[in-house]
């Protein structure tokens, strides 16, 4: 557990928004390199956002297991 999923998920959402302005001034401007550029940066975002609800899922599954392995501790000092 940490601060990694929220960072990613926040980094995710800045690079989004960035890569849509160069997406869009790209294809104001008739600029194909940047265009290109900010469909790349978008898809680093979609991996970034991707991964952070990865983290989020694991996080979930730890606590949950840590839950169980407590209940079980508990069941055998009965």
């Amino acid at each position: 557990m940490g601060e990694s999923g929220p960072r990613e998920a926040f980094d995710g959402v800045v690079e989004s928004a960035k890569g849509k302005a160069k997406e869009t001034v790209g294809a104001l401007r008739n600029d194909e390199r940047l265009r290109r550029e900010g469909e790349a940066q978008q898809e680093k975002a979609d991996a970034q956002r991707d991964a952070a609800a990865k983290e989020a899922e694991a996080d979930k599954a730890r606590a949950a297991a840590k839950l169980r392995e407590g209940e079980q501790a508990a069941h055998q000092r009965r």
